[in-house]
């Protein structure tokens, strides 16, 4: 691929994780004001864990797209 491309998709992804991480530290800070739980605020488990899977997933596609753009390209 060409770097531009690479370097899209890193941008892009570094956002979404970066939006992801900053809301769920958001959420933490309401939970802790309001004296709830992660859960009430989410809806459910289900919908905490999705929000978890959704960091975690942003997190590894940025660290991949991160070590595509600056690893050596073949040809």
């Amino acid at each position: 691929m060409k770097k531009t491309t690479v370097f899209l998709i890193f941008l892009g992804s570094f956002l979404i994780f970066s939006i992801s991480a900053n809301l769920c530290y958001q959420m933490g800070i309401y939970v802790d004001e309001h004296n709830t739980t992660p859960s009430v605020v989410f809806g459910g488990d289900f919908w905490l864990m999705a929000s978890w899977f959704r960091l975690a997933l942003s997190g590894i596609m940025t660290v991949i797209s991160g070590i595509a753009l600056f690893r050596a390209e073949k040809k």
